[in-house]
């Protein structure tokens, strides 16, 4: 039995050390959340949503458990809904049907756009980490097989095609002959894929270590090239590749870390980016300091963004670091959103995390809450006594309402009971303020009140009453006297 989970959701301010400080004028709205509950959560995959809000997927471990959390929120990052499944997801996409699709583990699942599960299923043979949604409406996960179904070696990158049901229609794995782990896929615009993730090389003194490697198939799978990336040809230095994009020149980007043992610290991480021409051969690649890169995208300006352990990296196309922001949190996911900013999703503080930034990846320190108002609705009531029922995405000092412009009236609770409310138009206006003193305004409601509608209702269940019981002794009467004799 799944465990009844309970996120909570909470605004964290973040203070973001920027290297420029943040672009002076920015009108972008930037937040953070974290979304909690009894055990430990990390976010691995986001997408922005189709209603302008976002979607969250990762996993929850809790009482010893792994499970597969989905976080459905608007976007101002308030939570709409969740759901908790079996398993442990790591990739998420928003489905041409409004729904979603989750795939991790050995497992994919598809998602109506309320979270509840329309069916889910199972490859048996190694572990999903990446998952797209085809152009003929099916999808693709790649991953790892396990040892026994390898073609070589401990593991091989693993490609699996399915229809839009889920069934597998092929799949195909490729190996070195050691160990090949694949993390990332794209469907490319020629109809076929790309895969990229590490692969075991052998090194100086005949050492193995972990490289990129990157894997180019056809529509149906077949390899049609690969290459290896080091950033020194024939060290022993781990490069692990984590994510994967087609660039716009038709080449490729690929990004993760390089790890090294320095005795006196133990290991070291180091962002690793590599461009490549469309065939994979690489055209450059820059490191950027220390920590890991997780996610990338390309952005709309023509550089790349890439996101991890290392913060938030903002770079032109060709390679060169335009600004760098730390973030306060691991995110093991990055999106460019519609407004030009930026969305990270991953941990903080063993809770799922989700952050909005400007296009110069800052988050403001201070900012007003936000307010949203699920009771009253624009309509019209009839009776004197409706809900009001609100959110707000941050811990509160003060929150009150004010009806029909009357002064404002202090409550301590979301949920209360407006009565005597007298026939006519109304409108409501909630105001809530922050424990750093910022205070904001929901949007103004307007409503209706129209008892008089419901006036008759009454009076003719009376009369109705009163002409049954004449009729019922007429009836008596009439049978009484027509009694044969």
């Amino acid at each position: 039995m799944l465990p009844k989970k309970l996120f909570l959701a909470s605004t964290v301010l973040i203070v973001l050390v920027s290297l420029p400080l943040c672009s002076v004028g920015s009108s972008l709205e930037t937040w953070s959340q974290t979304y909690g509950g009894a055990g430990s959560e990390t976010a691995y995959a986001l997408v922005e949503t189709a209603d302008g809000g976002y979607a969250l997927a990762g996993e929850i471990f809790v009482h010893g458990r792994f499970y597969t959390g989905l976080i459905k929120a608007d976007e101002h990052g308030v939570m709409v809904w969740n759901q908790t499944y079996e398993g442990i997801a790591r990739g998420l996409i928003e489905t041409s049907d409004g729904g979603y699709a989750l795939a991790g583990g050995a497992g994919l699942i598809k998602i109506d756009a309320y979270g509840n599960m329309e069916w889910n299923q199972n490859y048996k043979g190694g572990a999903i980490r990446a998952l797209v949604e085809t152009s003929d409406g099916g999808y693709a996960l790649a991953g790892w097989t396990s040892s026994s179904f390898a073609s070589s070696g401990e593991s091989d990158f693993w490609l699996i095609k399915t229809d839009g049901s889920g069934d597998v229609e092929w799949n195909q794995t490729y190996g070195r002959g050691r160990s090949d782990r694949a993390y990332a896929l794209v469907e490319t615009a020629d109809g076929g894929y790309a895969l990229a993730g590490e692969t075991i090389s052998i090194g100086y003194e005949d050492m193995p270590h972990w490289d990129f490697w990157l894997v180019k198939t056809d529509e149906s799978g077949v390899m049609e090239w690969n290459q290896t990336y080091e950033q020194i040809s024939g060290s022993t230095i781990n490069e692990v590749a984590r994510a994967l994009v087609e660039t716009s020149d038709g080449g490729y980007a690929l990004t993760g870390f390089i790890s090294t043992f320095n005795p006196l610290t133990g290991i070291d991480y180091d962002c690793w980016l590599v461009k490549t021409d469309s065939y994979g051969v690489m055209e450059w690649n820059r490191t950027y300091g220390k920590g890991s890169a997780l996610s990338l995208v390309e952005t709309s300006d023509g550089g790349y963004a890439l996101a991890g352990g290392a913060g938030l990296i903002k770079i032109d196309a060709y390679g060169n670091m335009e600004w760098k922001q730390t973030t306060g949190g691991i995110a093991y996911v990055l999106i460019e959103t519609s407004d030009g900013g930026y969305a990270l999703a991953g941990s903080k503080n063993d809770d799922f995390w989700l952050a909005k930034t400007d296009e110069q990846g800052f988050i403001q320190e201070f900012h007003p809450p936000h307010i949203r108002v699920d009771s009253p609705q624009n309509v019209t009531y009839t009776t004197d006594s409706v809900s009001l029922n609100f959110t707000v995405n941050e811990e509160t000092s003060w929150m009150g309402y004010s009806i029909d412009g009357q002064d404002n009236v202090t409550i301590t609770e979301t949920t209360i009971n407006l009565t005597e409310l007298a026939d006519g138009s109304h409108n409501i206006t909630v105001y809530a303020t922050d424990t750093d003193g910022n205070t904001a305004a929901s949007e103004t409601i307007y409503f209706t009140i129209d008892t008089s509608s419901t006036a008759w209702v009454t009076p003719v269940i009376v009369i109705m009453a009163v002409a049954g019981a004449v009729f019922l002794v007429y009836f008596l009467k009439t049978k009484k006297t027509n009694k044969p004799t």
